[in-house]
């Protein structure tokens, strides 16, 4: 006697639980299929972040049964945060683009249900990004063409460049909003003439698209200035994600009301509405394959949950290469894994302070500072294995984003700082146990958030010897507490050879078996929330099929 029940009503599924024992038939037999029936859903997400929350949503809102399981102590990946004597500090969300209504990342979450209860404030209109250089500063805001009207007062030899540039530019960014919100036959068949442009653009750097049309160190180095927002400079970032970072946050930059605190609590409460079951605590050591389809996961702790479909957040080389493994594979996607190049990883400082950094001229926009013109230079030790001689560095104060929420107490004040660091540098520590690491390692991520820290006396003095608090990350605690391949901060790299097909999409090489996040469509925010909602949209008509 098995009983065939599809159940996503948690009231229901507890009581089933409670009295299964008076009707369910006896012996070791049917213990087995009860326990079975337990561990089957529709749906199983590997990983909490938020591309993986994403994809869960999408599934459980349409009535199916959703399981995720976390590795973490708690949900979220990088949209998890931390306290420290009552500062709440973010590790991942420091702005986002296209929450301005209509926009793509506000339908997305819309769609998933999540606006009443989650609210963005827009930053500075005029300039929430500020790209620092020794003798030379621009902001970039929520337009294009105010961008583009000042770098032409500031670079008068090079306004008709910039008109011709400016032009192309969103030209590409015409086309790629339209190869990304294709809906239908006809749409596709619509931006076939585009497609030849695209290719033209796909396989460049940065470095070689302004080299057409641009002589001036300076104004090449202020165009370059977003790179920051994948951790590569101009010389080895793809031209096309370039183009699509600056298209996305000129139409506007948004902060989430309660930080990503609130973002991971709201997608998880969500869920649990919707009947999803979440798990922390529990790493999935294998996915389960029966001729050769996924059909659930095996947990390090022995547990087997089964379902119709498998999506994995957990990075593609994490889950092919550890859960489904190199045997199961064919040649050309090992090979691809084994190939494929991660982004570099950093080292934050995290800052509680009574000090008033507005008092200092600072705004709730973000500063990307640049110590020199050669941003290639500057990222190369960091590409070589080495720390940076020249700190890069971004900063970035929660707390003017997000004035009323829960940062800190009243009056005090949250600062982040970022800078990029090579994993070859941390490597040495990666074996030891978490949070008890030795002094060496100790050492060296003190001396590199010291240096951090005292570049940072530039925008605000005196910010080392007023903290209540200093907490410092590395890249091992990239790797540690989100699982990141060498501590990267972005996914797999944002090179040429690495988007479009570069990339793995949302269809892995096994049948049944879901990516989302970083490694899917690429890193950030809105890439990983896109990766993440296609992933659970499809899942859905692949059980519908079943």
């Amino acid at each position: 006697m098995v009983w065939q029940l599809q159940c996503s009503d948690a009231w229901f599924e507890s009581c089933f639980f409670k009295y299964q024992i008076e009707f369910w038939p006896s012996g070791s037999e049917n213990k087995h299929l009860w326990k079975e029936f337990m561990s089957q859903y529709d749906v199983i997400v590997i990983g909490s972040g938020i591309g993986g929350l994403s994809a869960a949503l999408t599934a459980a809102r349409a009535g199916k049964s959703v399981l995720v399981l976390e590795a973490e102590r708690q949900y979220g990946g990088f949209i998890n945060p931390f306290a420290r004597k009552k500062f709440w500090f973010d590790t991942g969300i420091h702005y986002v683009g296209e929450m301005g209504k209509g926009r793509s990342l506000h339908r997305q979450f819309e769609n998933l249900g999540l606006l009443d209860d989650l609210k963005f404030r827009e930053l500075n209109p005029e300039g929430f990004d500020r790209y620092v250089f020794p003798d030379y500063e621009i902001r970039l805001g929520n337009s294009l063409d105010d961008f583009h009207n000042q770098l032409s007062k500031d670079f008068p030899s090079e306004r008709v460049a910039l008109n011709r540039f400016f032009k192309r530019f969103k030209e590409i960014d015409g086309s790629l909003r339209d190869l990304q919100n294709r809906k239908s036959l006809w749409a596709t068949i619509a931006l076939l003439p585009k497609i030849p442009q695209l290719l033209r653009y796909k396989g460049l750097t940065y470095k070689q698209l302004l080299d057409q049309f641009f002589t001036d160190p300076r104004l090449k180095a202020a165009l370059s200035g977003p790179g920051g927002d994948i951790g590569l400079p101009p010389g080895s970032a793809a031209a096309l994600v370039m183009i699509g970072i600056i298209a996305h946050f000129s139409r506007g930059a948004y902060y989430p009301i309660g930080g990503s605190k609130k973002v991971r609590d709201t997608y998880v409460d969500h869920l649990k509405k919707h009947g999803a079951t979440l798990r922390r605590r529990t790493p999935v050591d294998s996915i389960i394959l029966k001729g050769g389809k996924a059909s659930g996961v095996r947990t390090a702790n022995g547990e087997t949950f089964n379902a119709s479909v498998v999506i994995s957040n957990a990075s593609a080389l994490h889950t092919l290469r550890d859960m489904v493994g190199y045997s199961n594979l064919k040649k050309k996607s090992v090979q691809k894994i084994k190939k494929a190049r991660y982004s570099i990883g950093s080292v934050c400082v995290f800052v509680g302070t009574s000090q008033q950094p507005t008092e200092f001229g600072l705004d709730d926009a973000n500063i990307w500072n640049y110590p020199s013109y050669d941003i290639d230079a500057l990222y190369q030790p960091v590409l070589e294995g080495r720390q940076m001689e020249e700190l890069a560095f971004f900063l970035s104060v929660p707390t003017l984003k997000d004035p009323y929420s829960n940062h800190a107490l009243q009056g005090k004040h949250t600062v982040e700082l970022i800078t990029f660091a090579p994993w070859k540098a941390f490597e040495p520590w990666d074996e030891q146990p978490v949070l008890k690491r030795d002094s060496d390692y100790m050492k060296l991520k003190n001396e590199v958030g010291m240096r951090l820290l005292n570049a940072a006396e530039k925008y605000i003095p005196g910010l080392a010897a007023n903290a209540e608090v200093i907490e410092i990350s590395s890249p091992l605690t990239n790797k540690s507490f989100a699982n990141t391949p060498d501590g990267s901060i972005y996914g797999m790299d944002h090179i040429p050879g690495q988007i479009g097909s570069g990339r793995w999409g949302i269809q892995s090489p096994i049948d049944g078996l879901l990516l989302c996040g970083a490694d899917s469509m690429g890193g950030g925010i809105a890439p990983c929330v896109t990766s993440g909602t296609a992933a659970g949209n499809l899942s859905l008509k692949m059980i519908d099929k079943r």
